[in-house]
């Protein structure tokens, strides 16, 4: 059997080969997640300060997924990365680690790239909104909001969308402001997703742009569920047209039936 310093040789000889194979690499990679989570730790953890920045980008490769599910040395990974990115590194080894704190669901990980969601390498801002577009922490709302802004079309796409669906509990001013700006991007999955977002919130702005996607025959569960907390009877209409398609789920048919419900109760309440 091989042993682990024999695979992390090859792994490390993989990452220096001008013309590897990447399959190689993550498989050897991925070998090592499963091994000795403190023996593995203890030979990649000095690539951290190496000169050659492809065997940096060794360490958060294997440190991200090391011990799987467990993560039994999240807490001293995540500190090796703090160091790492202290250090102000290229953009690909700061992106390397920002990808790989995508697995750690932790506020040190807030911490560390907030402050990197306006870099100027498009690879290092999708990585740091990827790893911070589940918390709920000011930090990374504040940089959620700043990449909905930003440039890429993709970018403001996630941004909005971890902002409008992914955090639907989360609200204020501001958030809804971003989200509103949204609402008339050049890039339409960027609208549709603030559509969705300030529907949740039953936001009045929402409910034109989103009667207009139920007439094009938009369907899903956010969006259901976006017309739901908006309770307008101007959404009747549409949302009974939708009835007739024979391709909703189980799921969508019980949102949708829900929706529908809510715009009834709400007519019904405005009516003298």
């Amino acid at each position: 059997m091989t042993t682990t310093a024999e695979l992390f040789a090859r792994a490390q000889a993989e990452a220096l080969h001008e013309e590897g194979d990447p399959d190689v690499y993550w498989e050897l990679v991925s070998e090592l997640h499963d091994r000795d989570p403190e023996e593995v730790w203890a030979l990649v953890a000095p690539l951290a300060t190496n000169e050659d920045l492809r065997l940096q980008q060794l360490v958060p490769d294997v440190l991200r997924s090391l011990g799987r599910e467990a993560q039994p040395l999240a807490t001293q990974t995540l500190a090796l990365f703090a160091r790492m990115v202290a250090a102000d590194p290229p953009a690909d080894v700061l992106a390397c680690i920002a990808n790989a704190c995508v697995d750690f669901h932790d506020d040190a990980v807030v911490t560390m790239l907030a402050p990197h969601a306006g870099h100027s390498e498009e690879a290092v801002r999708e990585a740091v909104l990827h790893a911070i577009r589940r918390s709920s922490r000011p930090e990374a709302l504040a940089a959620l909001i700043s990449l909905s802004r930003d440039q890429v079309d993709e970018l403001r796409e996630w941004a909005t969308f971890a902002l409008g669906s992914q955090l639907p509990l989360i609200d204020g001013p501001e958030l809804r402001e971003a989200l509103a700006a949204r609402l008339t991007d050049s890039h339409e999955p960027t609208r549709d997703e603030a559509v969705i977002g300030l529907g949740l919130r039953g936001d009045a702005r929402a409910l034109g742009p989103l009667a207009a996607q139920l007439e094009r025959g938009f369907v899903g569960v956010a969006l259901f569920e976006a017309a739901r907390a908006l309770a307008s009877p101007k959404l009747t209409a549409p949302l009974e047209a939708l009835l007739q398609q024979a391709n909703l789920s189980d799921e969508e048919r019980v949102e949708l039936a829900a929706a529908l419900e809510a715009c009834a109760q709400s007519s019904s309440r405005r009516t003298p």
